[in-house]
């Protein structure tokens, strides 16, 4: 190669090396702002304003219609086995005249997840008549609402714990009447606190930070501030209230899912 040869094709390299470097900027920026609009899917204001008979109907409906249409890509995960099947319930309430998501800060002397986040529930039991049943039994040992108080108007697909060894489905349920975190006959073996939030806490961008679900998925999902400062709710937990906001925030879900041929 003669010596002007050997400059263009030191030209020609550089010139590639750069249009290679732009090209991945290119497509990390794309993955980025894609990534962005996924987890802040959620909306920017809850869909509803109170828990009136036309609100609780609206949650009903999307919900059932989002769960028939399938699961979605990032919720189709793998099972260890055997697998047993664990129920929660995240329950929407009237607290402070708003709707609000109601939360147990768990007790910090537990072994597993102590001193966590999160939302009332356990391992089903062989004499629980069925899932939901597991989350009203576990939420009246935890919290005291009893289950004729409690109406359930929808599910997310099975999402698993951290180790794969239990399916955790989650329930979306109403309680009836105003109320009052603090003053719940909590289970203090394994409850520290009851406390609710506001559902537009959740919409907050500054409550919000963006962290990776599950290191082997990477799904974007925010992580919440609580009410109390360095105390977060995350994990599990964020990632299944993330789903639920989505669902019911999107009026996509307000009709029926097209009939799979």
């Amino acid at each position: 190669m003669n010596r002007v040869a050997a400059k263009w094709h030191i030209v020609k390299q550089t010139a590639d090396r750069r249009l290679s470097a732009a090209a991945k900027r290119n497509i990390s920026t794309q993955q980025s702002s894609k990534d962005s609009q996924l987890w802040k899917a959620q909306g920017k204001e809850p869909p509803i304003a109170s828990l009136s008979t036309k609100d609780t109907e609206l949650l009903s409906r999307r919900l059932t219609n989002a769960l028939a249409r399938g699961t979605p890509r990032h919720m189709r995960f793998r099972w260890t086995q055997p697998t047993a099947d664990a129920a929660v319930l995240m329950l929407l309430c009237m607290a402070n005249n708003q709707v609000s998501v109601l939360f147990q800060e768990r007790n910090n002397q537990l072994a597993t997840h102590g001193g966590e986040i999160c939302f009332a529930g356990g391992k089903a039991d062989s004499t629980d008549r069925s899932l939901e049943h597991t989350a009203l039994r576990e939420t009246f040992e935890e919290l005291g609402i009893s289950e004729e108080r409690v109406r359930i108007v929808g599910r997310l697909p099975p999402v698993p714990n951290k180790t794969g060894t239990l399916r955790v489905h989650a329930m979306v349920g109403v309680v009836c009447g105003e109320v009052e975190a603090r003053k719940l006959n909590v289970n203090r073996d394994e409850v520290h606190r009851a406390f609710a939030l506001p559902l537009s806490h959740f919409y907050d961008p500054k409550m919000q930070e963006e962290v990776m679900f599950r290191s082997s998925h990477r799904i974007p999902i925010p992580a919440y501030a609580s009410d109390k400062p360095g105390l977060r709710v995350w994990g599990l937990t964020a990632f299944m209230l993330y789903e639920v906001l989505c669902r019911i925030g999107s009026s996509a879900n307000d009709y029926p899912p097209t009939p799979k041929i």
